[in-house]
């Protein structure tokens, strides 16, 4: 795995690309006794520092998240066939989960709804927080078996 590296064009360029192509992830958040995880929309934010993601105020996620920030989130290109072994990519970013206000919430919904106009009535209820991960670090897996470590801060 490189780590500690600068990371390189090109390696930004596959975190950049797979975020921007995929519209789902899982969430994984730290539940009382095992972690926990959901299917979730997500978007990146262009410098790639932040991917927000948004959840009604009433799951167990919300409540994991108001107590433990840590977070990690997987996004992957697999086809569920046997050319993955060979072809697919999958980033786990782990990072700090912040449920977002005011105008930053505005900024981060409108970036979020530009990905995912069919849950503009989701997004803009009430009972909805928007959060964002601030991105400590992506790790990218490459066909199956070549790692990075793409650091953020």
């Amino acid at each position: 795995m490189t780590s500690g590296k600068r990371v390189t064009r090109s390696q930004r360029k596959t975190v950049a690309d797979l975020l921007s192509a995929q519209k789902l992830g899982i969430l994984a958040t730290l539940g009382r006794a095992y972690p926990y995880q959901n299917i979730v929309a997500f978007a990146a934010s262009n410098d790639l520092k932040n991917i927000f993601f948004a959840t009604k105020r009433s799951t167990s996620k919300y409540s994991n998240l108001k107590s433990r920030k840590r977070v990690a989130i997987f996004i992957d290109d697999r086809s569920n066939r046997e050319t993955d072994f060979r072809q697919a990519t999958g980033i786990t970013a782990i990072g700090r989960a912040l449920e977002l206000r005011g105008q930053i919430r505005e900024k981060a919904a409108t970036l979020f709804l530009r990905k995912h106009p069919s849950l503009r009535e989701f997004v803009v209820a009430a009972d909805c927080a928007l959060f964002a991960i601030q991105v400590r670090s992506y790790f990218v897996v490459l066909r199956f078996q070549d790692v990075f470590e793409a650091r953020m801060t």
